[in-house]
């Protein structure tokens, strides 16, 4: 097997190529560039360059990946996982009007923009709360310094 291969559409690795992806430094902020055949450059979107590094990062931290798209419909389980909540958690938030949820039949289904703007949110909140959080200990350094 080469370093990658293609078997009934998924992409096969080795553990030479986990290894490579291990020895590269951080891909948080990098860019790249691609060009086609005849050695053109191909301008990739933002989000495209962010898959990739993303997707590089993973492998080398776990040495696979899946990827998968996400529909536009979503079961309330579905959504519980994005959002890192039980399902309990997440029906009591559709109780209290935090989300938005619709029935199929006897099934709660969440669109998937409603269930990712409200990940998004709490991303914001949790940072917001962390900066506010790192002020006060700033703030009140006093009380927190060793004795």
């Amino acid at each position: 097997m080469n370093a990658a291969t293609l078997i009934n559409d998924r992409v096969m690795i080795d553990d030479d190529m986990v290894e490579n992806l291990q020895s590269l430094p951080s891909l948080g902020a990098a860019t790249f560039r691609v060009t086609d055949a005849e050695g053109r450059v191909v301008s990739l979107p933002l989000d495209v360059q962010r898959l990739i590094s993303q997707v590089l990062t993973s492998v080398a931290q776990r040495g696979e990946i899946t990827i998968s798209r996400v529909p536009e419909e979503l079961t309330s389980t579905v959504a519980a996982e994005i959002l890192g909540v039980s399902r309990p958690t997440l029906m009591k938030w559709v109780k209290e009007g935090k989300i938005v949820a619709h029935k199929c039949g006897t099934h709660t289904r969440f669109k998937r923009d409603d269930v990712l703007k409200l990940k998004q949110q709490r991303a914001e909140e949790r940072a917001q709360a962390f900066s506010e959080w790192r002020e006060f200990e700033k703030e009140n350094e006093r009380f927190f310094s060793e004795l």
